[in-house]
């Protein structure tokens, strides 16, 4: 299952056979937990059957970096047999509910630090942008300063040729 155009496409050309589904147009605005819940029902709901997900996204170093992380969701079966939860007795549909909630809050963390990481690197993109700008106008300044001080001095040596002929 796959967030996003970018993941699809490049997923698609090395596993297309894997896909089950795809969600697009996730993450044009700032993520909230309502998309994170609505993929979490939708892939609970899909009939695919797994024993975990693991959730793939960037993660939001500082404002210059970012790098890939990796979160393990487990489903309700796995979730309800697992050593450390045996010990508390609960319903089978919290259960399943619990790993629902634990599937939608991954997403959702995941929806948020790719944000993060999306909006800090259009930050530097802009910022470098902005940057290139300024030294080309003080570039091209430079030029323009030197063209029109050699225009100044062909003038003055043209009035002063001028002037010695007399």
């Amino acid at each position: 299952m796959v967030i996003g155009d970018k993941s699809k496409m490049q997923l698609s050309r090395a596993v297309a056979g894997n896909i089950a589904l795809t969600f697009n147009q996730v993450g044009k605005d700032v993520p909230t937990f309502a998309d994170a819940a609505a993929i979490a029902d939708l892939i609970t709901t899909s009939g695919v059957e797994y024993d975990s997900i693991i959730v793939v996204h960037n993660r939001f170093v500082s404002a210059l970096s970012y790098e890939p992380a990796f979160v393990e969701v487990l489903n309700a079966k796995a979730l309800a047999e697992s050593p450390g939860f045996k010990s508390y007795e609960m319903e089978e549909d919290v259960t399943k509910d619990l790993a629902e909630f634990q599937l939608a809050n991954a997403v959702f963390a995941a929806l948020v630090e790719g944000h993060a990481a999306e909006q800090s690197s259009r930050r530097n993109a802009m910022d470098n942008a902005s940057k290139n700008a300024g030294d080309m106008i003080s570039s091209l300044q430079m030029k323009y300063n030197r063209g029109r001080q050699a225009s100044i001095t062909n003038e003055l040596v043209d009035i002063i040729t001028g002037a010695s002929a007399l």
